[in-house]
């Protein structure tokens, strides 16, 4: 019986840690992702983000698609960003070869 108090109390205080993370790293959001010109030769695209978390480093990363959704480039950057900041990161980008789409995603840097 003692077993089952122990992982009980365990589970509890572990889901308690885990629910506390939010609050020391930051929880960065894109809001918006728009290229200012074609997708081929020179480009510049605009990514919005936005962090509801703590302060602290955030990797953002925008993704180009050539033909068919296959991975054309890869291209990031690291902002440090408070709490509550909205921001704008641009990316300046020379593409080879036409692209078909892109995407933008952020995360906190140093967490898995």
């Amino acid at each position: 019986m003692q077993r089952r108090r122990f992982l009980a109390a365990t589970g509890a205080a572990g889901m308690l840690a885990v629910a506390g993370c939010s609050n020391v790293r930051p929880a960065p959001e894109v809001v918006s992702a728009e290229a200012r010109s074609g997708l081929l030769g020179p480009t510049t695209i605009d990514v919005v983000v936005e962090n509801t978390g703590a302060s602290g480093d955030v990797r953002v990363q925008v993704t180009i698609y050539s033909e068919g959704q296959t991975v054309q480039s890869k291209h990031d950057r690291t902002v440090s960003m408070d709490r509550g900041e909205r921001r704008e990161v641009t990316f300046e980008i020379d593409l080879d070869s036409e692209a078909e789409s892109y995407t933008a995603t952020a995360s906190p840097t140093g967490f898995l």
